[in-house]
């Protein structure tokens, strides 16, 4: 199967970036582009079409994004161990506008389930997001009604 990877990288960008923006802090962000970029590109001739190409894709982005997300832990757990004096964490959450709730609910979320919501808010079907993430179809269709339910909660009332 012959795959146009300039044309790949076109239609997936947006997919790719915000992928990227979930996973990297927002300083990192265009790093994690570029790895999952060279992952794509890497793999691309290992891509056999048995899936779609938007699951392959999301496959190979989120393993960049978890070994991403891994390495930057195991680095901060050792410039913590290395350091005699921490200074404090202060985490501070902006005024929320109608942009921003999508961002914050997501943030709220913990690896899988965010996963899952950026595939359906792509369109991905259950089985897509099954073969992608190793869950089955119908925790998947749990999770998403879960989901559901906890953004109607937290943010419609």
């Amino acid at each position: 199967m012959q795959i146009d990877f300039e044309q790949l990288v076109r239609e997936h960008a947006g997919r790719i970036r915000q992928i990227a923006r979930r996973y990297a802090h927002p300083t990192a962000v265009d790093d994690l582009v570029q790895e999952i970029l060279v992952r794509l590109w890497r793999s691309l001739p290992g891509f056999r079409g048995e899936a779609k190409i938007e699951t392959w894709i999301y496959r190979v982005a989120l393993n960049a994004a978890m070994t991403s997300v891994k390495t930057s832990i195991r680095d901060r757990e050792l410039r913590a161990s290395l350091t005699t004096k921490s200074a404090p964490i202060q985490a501070t959450l902006p005024g929320l506008n109608p942009d921003d709730v999508l961002s914050d609910f997501v943030a709220g979320l913990g690896e899988i389930d965010a996963s899952i919501l950026m595939m359906y808010l792509d369109g991905l079907a259950a089985d897509e997001m099954s073969s992608v993430l190793g869950i089955s179809d119908n925790a998947i269709n749990v999770r998403i009604n879960r989901l559901k339910q906890k953004f109607n909660d937290t943010y419609v009332g």
